[in-house]
């Protein structure tokens, strides 16, 4: 009854937006992507049913190769609401799902004198003023909406893996129990020049389309 009352409350949408707009380079083309299929196998987690999720990645013309393989999740709403973005990753933000504007907004998050001293450990840093604020956007696609979430705040472990910038989001599907969630890191470097994949991605969610039926092999 939960999730029914909460897939209530939130609006449904047929085309894909960003908010707030982003711009795109001078160069962007919708004709440069790949075309990605997911089937249940490519999840990292499944507590729920995507079903088929196709989307477009998006890709300079002259760069094609995307940063490492995100991870793909499958969720239930509920979770992606109570857990939204923040805690538990040593930030000194956290982003929530508020109910009344039916928006994801971001807010102060205060912590204890241990959880603060983790977050010195975790970033490496001598002050957490030396955290980035994050990038929020809400994100509407095909027959989704949800979050997404800019992070340049990287922790020691994935620095040293080359790790620069990461962009984490979840697209709960319309009059469904599912929620589309990934992560991964958005910035490539090539002959020394590094190419920064942030609306190319951003662009790409807006192409998310859940809950694609297999197709039969008759």
């Amino acid at each position: 009854m939960n999730k029914l009352l909460l897939l209530m409350a939130i609006p449904f949408f047929s085309s894909g937006k960003i908010m707030p707009e982003i711009t795109t380079p001078v160069s962007f083309s919708e004709l440069s992507f790949d075309q990605l299929t997911l089937h249940r196998g490519n999840y990292l987690a499944n507590t729920a049913d995507c079903g088929i999720v196709s989307l477009k990645l998006f890709h300079p013309a002259e760069h094609n190769k995307y940063p490492p393989p995100a991870s793909w999740l499958c969720l239930f709403p509920v979770d992606v609401i109570k857990d939204g973005y923040g805690p538990g990753r040593s930030l000194a933000e956290k982003v929530y799902f508020d109910k009344k504007t039916d928006l994801w907004k971001k807010k102060k998050y205060n912590r204890n004198r241990e959880e603060t001293r983790r977050s010195l450990d975790v970033y490496g840093i001598k002050s957490l003023s030396e955290l980035q604020p994050l990038e929020l956007y809400n994100i509407k696609s095909v027959n989704g909406r949800g979050y997404a979430v800019i992070d340049s705040n990287i922790p020691l472990w994935e620095k040293q893996k080359g790790v620069k910038k990461n962009l984490s989001f979840c697209l709960i599907q319309n009059q469904s129990y599912s929620a589309f969630c990934g992560s991964g890191s958005i910035i490539d470097e090539e002959n020394g020049k590094e190419i920064d994949f942030t609306p190319y991605m951003l662009k790409s969610l807006e192409t998310v389309e859940m809950g694609l039926p297999e197709k039969s092999n008759n």
